[in-house]
């Protein structure tokens, strides 16, 4: 394309009120960036429900799953999603899962809040909105339509969050050691966590602004942890550093770290980012993993 000649002197003519322009635009988003991460920080944008709320946030946005030949209450497990919303992963361990004998409820947060793939993408997953510590109250929201199912048994329940889902269960654990409910609810009418016996991250965030340090972790609850060894996206090192300090403290995280496979590495249906690459027989092997573990948690408590 040309520009004639009075078009293009008024183009130059206004280049320097264009860069002043474009300079105050940014400052603008630098600031409102920075006012998203103090309202998360601070709690000041946290909105805050009474868990009667929350339930009712959440309850057309969790699935329930039952095993087709359950003839008495059954242990079940809370999926809770990565940062980038429910994915293929997700319905694959909750079909694993029902087939082993467990009932399932898969949480989904963002649709809970009207957030769709591009918003999770572009401010969950960059921290400036719904951070692990508001999400938290989710899994109490979660606990209560667990035990509003006469199918489900209420005092044999575990968590399994992928990603951001593993920064939820994280600060979440952290809160029900300190016996206090998530920030994001005005209280709680049972214990928090009540009737959680094991919680299972896979590949977690686990550095800043994750709340958790592992020193508070509720000691009848078992943390279990499958890391990546090239995770480009939650590194590895902030989760094994916290697990240290949990261990050190006398709350043991039983965690591995396999080498070779990346984040995402159980989602068949990753988004196209190079740091993510599906691997069918790790993330069989995670499944059997977190089958076995629930096998050792929740079986032997019935």
């Amino acid at each position: 394309m040309t520009l004639a000649g009075p078009a293009r002197q008024g183009l130059f003519m206004s280049g320097n009120t264009i860069l002043r322009g474009g300079l105050a635009t940014l400052i603008l988003l630098l600031s409102g960036l920075g006012g998203c991460a103090i309202g998360q920080a601070t709690g000041i944008t946290t909105p805050r429900r009474d868990i009667a709320e929350q339930v009712a946030l959440l309850r057309l946005h969790a699935t329930i799953g039952i095993p087709a030949d359950a003839a008495a209450p059954v242990p079940a497990a809370i999926l809770l999603h990565g940062c980038g919303g429910l994915r293929q992963v997700q319905p694959d361990y909750a079909a694993a899962l029902l087939e082993a004998g467990y009932g399932v409820i898969t949480v989904d947060s963002n649709s809970a809040r009207g957030i769709g793939r591009f918003a999770a993408m572009s401010q969950v997953c960059t921290a400036l909105r719904l951070w692990g510590r508001e999400r938290a109250a989710d899994i109490e929201a979660a606990l209560v339509l667990a035990r509003e199912d006469p199918r489900i048994d209420e005092t044999r329940l575990a968590l399994i969050g992928w990603s951001h889902g593993g920064w939820t269960v994280l600060d979440a654990l952290d809160y029900a050691g300190e016996d206090r409910a998530p920030p994001s609810l005005t209280a709680l009418e049972t214990p928090p966590l009540a009737g959680v016996r094991s919680a299972i991250l896979l590949y977690p965030y686990c550095g800043f602004p994750v709340r958790a340090d592992g020193r508070s972790f509720p000691s009848d609850i078992a943390v279990h942890a499958i890391l990546a060894g090239r995770d480009m996206v939650a590194p590895t090192g902030d989760c094994v550093r916290l697990f240290e300090r949990a261990d050190t403290a006398g709350h043991p995280v039983d965690h591995v770290t396999w080498p070779g496979v990346t984040h995402a590495f159980d989602e068949p249906a990753a988004p196209p980012d190079p740091r993510m690459e599906y691997d069918a027989d790790a993330a069989a092997r995670a499944r059997a993993r977190i089958i076995g573990i629930l096998d050792s948690t929740l079986r032997d408590q019935g």
